[in-house]
């Protein structure tokens, strides 16, 4: 038994058996740490609900990460090979600081990113995000220590450096008050009845069932529109109009819009409201 014990001493710190088991020891205790942890955040996820969650994925996934890095060093540690390494990195620590600091950059500025991300909160998981300059829209899956997941309208999984989250300009399409306004623009001929296609379409809008009434107690009290229509633009073949629609968050406003455009499409055509579009008269003549 004792040489079994004794077995691998040359390599291992307490002998290969021994580091085996202490290895296991440290593993099991780092899953209980986890899932205890992973346990406390998620039920503080579900008390607090959206408002929170974002700062508590945050911590979550450091805990997860700072456990799975305690975990390595202490099994590496067991190999003699290792500690001799860490006993010599020590001698010259003022160098290693430097090499791995200059290495792990971009790993800090990404874990930096996240963590004023989750503390200032400029988005939240589950909102909807736009980022211009990357043409990038989409919902806020995770906020993670080196990353943020986006998921797109069409279902892909963008992974995006906290770094670049951090220092991009985004808009949220997410609000706290439940009010979210959706421009739908259309266009109609220079001949069409202005005035009956703005009526028309303030009228269909209106009774749209996901349509909200933003209006003040004076605006009220003016009588004024729920839906407001403007002409835009006159462009070069046909008269610009913009409608503007509220809904109570940009993903039903999204649908709210698409059945709008279809129906008021769908009128215009039978009342004889024209859209313009681009024709072509091409002439022939025949030869005798």
């Amino acid at each position: 038994m004792k040489e079994i014990m004794n077995l691998g001493t040359d390599y291992f710190t307490n002998g290969l058996v021994g580091s085996f088991i202490y290895c296991v020891i440290v593993y099991i205790l780092g899953a209980i740490i986890k899932k205890y942890a992973y346990s406390f955040f998620n039920h503080k996820i579900e008390k607090y609900g959206k408002a929170q969650a974002t700062s508590y994925t945050f911590a979550k996934n450091t805990v997860k990460g700072i456990v799975n890095i305690v975990i390595i060093f202490l099994c590496l540690m067991e190999i003699k090979a290792f500690h001799r390494l860490g006993t010599a990195m020590l001698g010259a620590s003022g160098v290693v600081a430097v090499v791995i600091g200059f290495a792990a950059q971009e790993s800090m500025s990404n874990f930096i990113g996240g963590f004023l991300l989750s503390f200032y909160k400029p988005f939240k998981v589950g909102d909807l995000i736009s980022i211009s300059e990357k043409n990038l829209v989409g919902t806020v899956e995770d906020i993670g220590l080196r990353h943020t997941i986006i998921r797109t309208f069409s279902n892909s999984k963008i992974v995006v450096p906290n770094s670049v989250m951090n220092s991009a300009i985004i808009e949220n399409k997410n609000n706290d008050n439940n009010k979210f306004c959706n421009f739908i623009y259309f266009t109609i001929s220079y001949q069409s009845d202005i005035d009956k296609a703005m009526s028309l379409i303030q009228e269909i809008a209106t009774k749209h069932p996901d349509c909200i009434d933003v209006r003040n107690s004076k605006d009220k009290a003016k009588n004024a529109p729920i839906v407001t229509v403007y002409v835009t633009a006159l462009k070069e073949y046909s008269v610009e109009l913009r409608a503007s629609v509220y809904s109570k968050d940009a993903n039903v406003g999204f649908s709210m819009s698409c059945e709008l455009r279809k129906e008021i499409k769908e009128t215009f055509d039978k009342v004889g409201i024209v859209i313009p579009y681009p024709t072509q008269l091409i002439y022939t003549q025949k030869n005798n």
